[in-house]
C-alpha cells in the first residue's frame, strides 16, 4: 500500500493505492480519507486495484474549495481519473462518498460498475434537521478524526442542507453501470429505506443488505462486504 499524491489543475490530490490489475476508486463519507478502506484491503482479490482518494477538504488533498459542493468534488474525481490513465474502471462510495459518485455517473462520468454503501444523496441530511443537529454531527465527525479542519466540515454540512445538489429519480435513473446497493440494517444515520428507493430507481440494481452493519459496513463488516464485492466487481 502506497500514498502517492498528484497534481491536477486544481491543487494536488493525495491517495493511498494497492497494485493490482483492474482498477476500483473507493470514496469515503465525510469527514474521512482514503484510509478508511484499509480494513477492507485484505479481503479483496489481488487482482483489484485499490485506488483510495482523499476527497477535496479531506486528509491530505491539497485543493482549495470554492463552493464545497458536490459538484466540485466530481470535478476533481474526474480529472483525477483522467490523470490516472483509467479507461476500464469501477467505483465504490460509502456515505458521501456515494452522493459524490452517484452525482459522478449522473453527470458523464462512465465507470463499469458502481457499489452504493449505505449512500447520502437523497436523504434529508442532518443539517436540514435543526441547527442543534448540525452543530453534533460536526462535532461528532471532529471526534472521528481530530485532524479534520472543523469550519470545512461545517461549511461541508451546511452545502448539503440545502437540498439543492440531492440527487433526483430523473438522475437516478440514467445510471447505466452495473450498480450493487450494499446497506447495514441499523445504519441510524441513512435508514434502510433509503437503501430500497436507490433500488427502485436504479435500472437493474441490485440490492444487498447486511443484518448486523451499520453505517460503515466496510470497516465493521469487512468479511462480508469484501465477499459480495469479489462476486460483483469486474475482473
Amino acid at each position: 500500500m502506497e500514498r502517492s499524491v498528484i497534481q491536477l489543475s486544481s491543487g494536488k490530490v493525495s491517495y493511498l493505492e494497492r497494485e493490482g490489475v483492474y482498477p476500483v476508486v473507493f470514496l469515503h463519507g465525510l469527514g474521512g480519507s482514503g484510509n478508511n478502506w484499509l480494513r477492507l484491503a485484505g479481503q479483496l482479490p489481488k487482482h483489484i486495484r485499490m485506488i483510495m482518494p482523499d476527497l477535496c477538504g479531506h486528509g491530505r488533498t491539497e485543493i482549495p474549495m470554492k463552493d464545497f459542493s458536490i459538484a466540485e468534488q466530481v470535478l476533481a474525481l474526474k480529472e483525477l481519473i483522467l490523470k490516472l490513465g483509467l479507461e476500464r474502471f469501477s467505483m465504490v462510495g460509502n456515505s458521501y462518498g456515494g452522493w459524490v459518485s452517484m452525482r459522478f455517473c449522473a453527470s458523464g462520468g462512465n465507470p463499469e460498475s458502481l457499489v452504493l454503501m449505505d449512500s447520502a444523496g437523497i436523504n434529508p441530511t442532518v443539517g436540514e434537521e435543526s441547527p442543534d443537529n448540525e452543530e453534533k454531527f460536526v462535532q461528532r465527525v471532529m471526534a472521528m478524526n481530530p485532524r479534520n479542519n472543523v469550519e470545512y466540515i461545517r461549511k461541508f454540512v451546511r452545502v448539503n442542507a440545502t437540498g439543492r445538489e440531492k440527487v433526483t429519480n430523473e438522475e437516478l435513473n440514467s445510471i447505466r453501470a452495473r450498480t450493487l446497493i450494499i446497506w447495514g440494517r441499523k445504519d441510524r444515520l441513512i435508514p434502510v429505506k433509503y437503501a430500497e428507493e436507490l433500488h427502485r430507481n436504479i435500472q437493474g440494481s441490485k440490492l444487498e443488505i447486511l443484518e448486523d452493519a451499520g453505517h460503515i459496513p466496510h470497516s465493521t463488516n469487512p468479511e462480508e462486504v469484501g465477499k459480495l464485492l469479489a462476486k460483483f466487481l469486474p475482473e
